[in-house]
């Protein structure tokens, strides 16, 4: 329990989501090393993307993921570093860069399949052992502050 006021209450909602998430990625980079992958966790959503879809440029890849331009840039660049993906021209047009996985990103990819089923398994035994659904939670929450944002909610002030 905190001494400092409303820390213990739904108004630091926001403040546990982001500890619960930096909790999930540091725990999630420990299950892929211990599955035998390199990627860490905040990249998999961008290999996921790449191997189910194909080629993408930034732009795409971003609005696929509801990533800022530069977010999924600072994160493709530890997937071209470690030469898992690569970015080049687009052969539709030579204005936009498309960003593809390499030969090395596809084996990593088929990597990531097969770990996802466990993520998956993990994540349920969480919810079950919780009683709470965390992940239909959170969809159905940001759905209904997309809908009516938290400024909506409050009384005027």
């Amino acid at each position: 329990m905190s001494d400092i006021p409303y820390f213990d209450s739904r108004a630091a909602f926001a403040l546990r989501v982001r500890q619960a998430s930096a909790d999930l990625y540091e725990q999630m980079d420990e299950c892929l090393q211990a599955h035998g992958l390199i990627l860490p966790a905040y990249t998999t959503s961008l290999v996921q993307t790449l191997h189910h879809i194909g080629p993408q440029s930034v732009a795409a890849l971003a609005d696929e993921l509801n990533l800022s331009h530069q977010l999924a840039s600072q994160r493709l660049k530890w997937l071209v570093n470690e030469g898992l993906v690569e970015i080049g021209d687009d052969p539709d047009d030579r204005r936009r860069r498309q960003v593809k996985l390499t030969a090395a990103g596809k084996r990593e990819a088929q990597k990531l399949q097969a770990f996802l089923p466990m993520l998956e398994r993990a994540y349920s035994d969480v919810f079950d052992e919780i009683g709470v659904d965390l992940h239909r939670g959170l969809i159905e929450a940001r759905t209904a502050l997309q809908t009516r944002s938290l400024l909506a909610r409050m009384p005027p002030g």
